[in-house]
């Protein structure tokens, strides 16, 4: 239980920043919004993503599902800011 516990929390708060500055980089607008943007959708994403490392039945399957959903996140996140 604590290992899911310690995925979600760890790899949740990095798949929130990571889908949050996916966004940021993606979006045409300004940075004003852009924050406001980051703040109101990066904690509801964080608590999604904690919830669903409780769904897997092992701690083992919860580190490799969700290390699979931040690897494309933070490929994407390279290039846009290497392209910036």
């Amino acid at each position: 239980m604590w290992s899911r516990t310690f995925a979600g929390l760890l790899l949740g708060l990095l798949i929130s920043i990571s889908v949050v500055l996916n966004l940021n980089l993606l979006l045409p607008i300004k940075e004003d919004t852009m924050l406001l943007i980051g703040l109101l959708c990066a904690f509801p994403i964080w608590v999604g993503i904690q919830v669903w490392a409780y769904s897997f039945t092992s701690a083992k399957k919860a580190w490799l599902k969700l290390t699979i959903v931040l690897a494309p996140s933070a490929l994407l996140n390279l290039l846009l800011l290497s392209l910036r």
